[in-house]
């Protein structure tokens, strides 16, 4: 086999990945934002993927903070670096990071109120520390429902990737009772991208568990398809809601 192969599925595999993650543990996020004066720290330092052979540590970062009433600005990104098996001559880690404004259009089970909750998140896409990359965009639309024993979290983003190509993710988030102070979740999620091979298709399983008002735990496993390679993900951090 070529040594050229495994380069190419790595930056295909850069340029089709999600989004940073928006919400512990998961790559989508909720229709909920940080109240005014609270940052909110999401740290994900145990992050470990395998695929083609490789294992790879992703640690991750997101930094939210709560700007005005309903509206909040988020900062994340990952670190992707090869630690096992096939290597690049010269290959280095690799961050990625953006910038976004997510604001809730209409108030409703998730801040206490009546009926679902809509949000939206226009983001800035950062280019890649390494390799070919540039800027791109991503709009995303949000509608959460809260019941006693289940909460939902629906997902539509549109984007301009770093690979200046049109892409689409759609999936949904499920939690256990919010009450629990440690719950089961899920996620489920398609992407495509235009030019791509085949679409990216992802499962995720896991805990949260609620150490108190303002921290809680995460771990779980994320099981994917990216171009055909198959991807398994074990993750595992901590969320901190700290006022100012």
């Amino acid at each position: 086999m070529s040594r050229r192969w495994p380069r190419c599925v790595l930056l295909v595999l850069f340029a089709v990945s999600p989004r940073a993650r928006a919400y512990r543990p998961f790559d989508q996020t909720d229709a909920d934002v940080a109240e005014p004066r609270v940052v909110e720290l999401e740290i994900g330092p145990a992050q470990v993927q395998w695929s083609n052979g490789r294992t790879e540590l992703v640690p991750t970062f997101i930094f939210n903070v709560g700007v005005l009433p309903g509206w909040e600005l988020v900062v994340e990104g990952d670190v992707s670096a090869t630690v096992a098996g096939p290597r690049e001559p010269g290959e280095v880690a690799q961050l990625e990071a953006g910038v976004s404004l997510k604001g809730v259009l209409r108030r409703g089970s998730l801040q206490d109120g009546e009926g679902p909750s809509v949000a939206v998140e226009p983001e800035l896409l950062l280019p890649a520390t390494a390799g070919p990359s540039g800027f791109g965009v991503a709009a995303g639309l949000i509608v959460s429902q809260r019941w006693p024993a289940l909460t939902l979290h629906l997902n539509v983003v549109p984007s301009w990737s770093r690979a200046h190509r049109f892409a689409v993710l759609a999936g949904v988030i499920v939690e256990g009772p919010a009450g629990w102070v440690v719950r089961p979740v899920a996620e489920t999620y398609v992407e495509a991208e235009r030019g791509a091979p085949s679409a990216t298709v992802s499962g995720l399983g896991g805990v949260i568990w609620r150490l108190s008002p303002r921290v809680s735990a995460d771990a779980a496993v994320r099981v994917a398809t990216v171009l055909g390679n198959g991807v398994v993900e074990v993750r595992a951090g901590l969320t901190w809601d700290l006022p100012f």
